[in-house]
């Protein structure tokens, strides 16, 4: 008993483990490892913060001392310095950069320019946005000109006065015969059966209303005779039961002729005739002897061309003087000696997308087939007196985008102006707006006028509207008194940039005096 108790009696100090040799050690070089840790997280932050400062004030002295030069013809050619470059010794220009506010990286590659309207983004090289025409009286992409009397005279440059004239006349457009939509008629079957005999047997024949067109055998119609016969065979107690029968015949599509016939004779019809509706031409026929015919089927198409459509080919800008009970004059091209009179019946509402007109409709008598569908003609209209402005039509300048003319301000100072043309009569067209009466147009030499403009806007003030950047020229030309001489500089300026003393040889080339 005693020795169980002393073995479980507590352990004293000094019989307790002593723990491993290094343990005290290992712990100093953990917190130290710790220690240095923190030390290098606090280091690395306050460097980013003033390193963030730093760039912050002075990214933009920066920027602007790193002024850098490349070659126009080799842009991959980059100096920091100006001089020529090594390929083909051009003088170096400066490149610009323009910074974009959200983007800066995205705008600082050369050659990319930011994108109106769309912050961050830029555009490639060699592409334009869009922008809107201007909403004034001048052309985009024109300018004023001012000539010299000797340059006027060398292109040949001659000029017209805008008159006030009677723009009544006529109206002279295409028009084509086609067949009336209704005189058509088709030719069907009421009750299936086949076909017996043809008496019709081509197409473009004339046949007349109520003309036999083919013979029919159908089984409903032959039975049905039969229920006629034997319901006339009662006499007077069938009375009755004989409409019956008739009524039922005449449902069926037999002629009332071919049911008296039976009535008459007392035999069964086997084939019954098969009539036109309505006289005219035929134009289809899709059916041959021994066909088994249905009603859905067509067999014959009938064009009546007693009267005759003249469709007109009318523009939008004219339409508005055509109306219903318009006269106009018909003249066949294969017979221009021949014409016909009528008033138009009827302006369709829509406009053909691809011709760009609107088709006006006449309507004529053709008793003896003068008028054939598919014939080709013109079609005069006669128009309501009216005042009108006219010019020249040599004085019109359409891009495609934009209507002009050049007025002649005098003293070879030449204005362009945008103006909305209407109709056309022979040499002269009328001018709704832009032009008034006694305003003076070029009206020859117009595109080399317009040539001349668009070069000098193309040297003239940026787009954004500001004055004209001052230019060596001034100081060499008079620009007032030499205009041309001036703009031949410009293009001297504009065409050897960069090229060194070849701006100065194609100046000494224009002749003089210069001042």
């Amino acid at each position: 008993m005693s020795t169980t108790e002393s073995s479980q009696a507590p352990m004293g100090p000094e019989h307790e483990e002593k723990p491993p040799r290094g343990v005290k050690g290992m712990a100093v070089v953990r917190w130290g490892l710790v220690a240095l840790s923190a030390a290098a997280a606090v280091w690395t932050w306050s460097s980013y913060v003033s390193g963030q400062h730093a760039n912050g004030a002075s990214a933009t002295p920066s920027a602007a001392a790193a002024q850098q030069y490349r070659c126009p013809m080799h842009p991959q050619m980059i100096s920091n310095e100006p001089g020529e470059c090594p390929i083909c010794h051009m003088t170096l220009v400066p490149l610009v950069v323009t910074p974009s506010p959200t983007s800066p990286a995205m705008s600082a590659m050369p050659g990319m320019s930011a994108m109106p309207g769309m912050p961050g983004m830029s555009a490639m090289p060699g592409t334009a946005m869009p922008s809107a025409a201007p909403a004034s009286g001048t052309p985009p992409g024109t300018t004023p000109i001012t000539l010299a009397f000797d340059r006027v005279q060398s292109i040949g440059v001659r000029t017209s006065v805008a008159e006030e004239r009677d723009a009544g006349g006529t109206l002279r457009v295409t028009a084509t015969v086609a067949a009336p939509e209704q005189g058509v008629a088709e030719v069907h079957v009421r009750t299936a059966g086949f076909v017996d005999r043809i008496s019709v047997r081509e197409t473009g024949v004339r046949v007349g209303a109520g003309q036999e067109l083919l013979g029919l055998y159908s089984p409903d119609v032959f039975q049905a005779e039969s229920e006629l016969l034997a319901a006339k065979s009662f006499g007077d107690q069938g009375v009755r039961s004989v409409e019956a029968a008739r009524q039922k015949l005449s449902l069926l599509g037999m002629p009332p002729a071919a049911i008296d016939e039976v009535l008459a004779t007392g035999k069964s019809m086997r084939v019954v005739p098969v009539s036109a509706p309505s006289g005219g031409y035929i134009t289809r026929k899709s059916v041959v002897l021994g066909s088994y015919v249905t009603p859905e089927m067509t067999l014959y198409e009938i064009d009546d061309l007693s009267r005759i459509y003249v469709l007109a080919e009318v523009f939008p800008r004219d339409a508005a003087s055509i109306h219903v009970g318009t006269e106009g004059r018909f003249t066949l091209s294969s017979e221009p000696d021949k014409t016909a009179v009528a008033k138009v019946d009827l302006v369709y509402p829509q406009i053909d997308a691809e011709a760009r007109t609107t088709r006006v409709r006449l309507q004529l008598r053709n008793d003896q087939l003068k008028l054939r569908p598919g014939q080709y003609g013109q079609v005069e209209f006669a128009l309501a007196a009216r005042k009108a402005v006219v010019v020249p039509r040599d004085a019109i300048v359409d891009t495609g985008l934009s209507t002009y003319v050049f007025l002649d301000d005098g003293g070879g100072h030449y204005t362009p102006r945008i103006v909305i043309t209407g109709h056309e009569e022979g040499d002269m067209i009328e001018v709704t707006a832009g032009v008034s009466a006694g305003d003076r147009v070029v009206s020859s030499a117009t595109f080399l006028i317009d040539s001349e403009s668009r070069l000098q806007a193309s040297l003239g003030p940026a787009a954004g509207g500001g004055p004209a950047p001052t230019s060596p020229c001034d100081a060499d030309f008079d620009r007032a008194k030499y205009p041309d001489k001036w703009a031949a500089c410009q293009r001297c300026e504009k065409q050897h940039a960069g090229m060194g003393s070849m701006v100065d040889d194609c100046k000494n080339a224009i002749s003089k005096p210069w001042r």
